[in-house]
């Protein structure tokens, strides 16, 4: 079984095109869902709730690598540069669609060519 992630590209007219694959991240991956219900006290002191039509949203992904490749730092780069809209699959089936809105680089100083990198992925979908 391959450790990589498969990504894929949506190209304008919806179809997802296969791309490069990403290295699985090196630090534990949390996906956060927040409920969109509100609490409202009744006049009797009792709490009801309202859900509106979107019940939940997800909140962006934080992907960390250590010891980056200087090809996985350009591919991501790239990606947001394009604005392009990607679909990832997990090594375990998992998808993630969205897009990469940021990107923090960190050099270890005193050591050549040594970069962590950790990026933030807004899912859409």
């Amino acid at each position: 079984m391959s450790m990589d992630w498969i990504t894929e590209l949506e190209n304008s007219s919806g179809v997802w095109i296969l791309d490069t694959s990403l290295p699985r991240p090196n630090e534990d991956l949390e996906t956060l869902y927040i409920s969109t219900q509100q609490k409202i006290k009744l006049a009797n002191g009792s709490n009801a709730f309202v859900t509106p039509e979107i019940k939940r949203v997800k909140e962006p992904i934080t992907m960390t690598w250590i010891n980056s490749t200087s090809v996985l730092r350009s591919q991501i780069e790239t990606y947001m540069l394009n604005g392009d809209k990607l679909r990832i699959t997990t090594h375990t089936g998992e998808t993630f669609i969205g897009k990469f809105i940021s990107m923090k680089r960190v050099w270890f100083a005193g050591m050549s060519d040594t970069y962590d990198i950790q990026i933030v992925f807004e899912r859409i979908i």
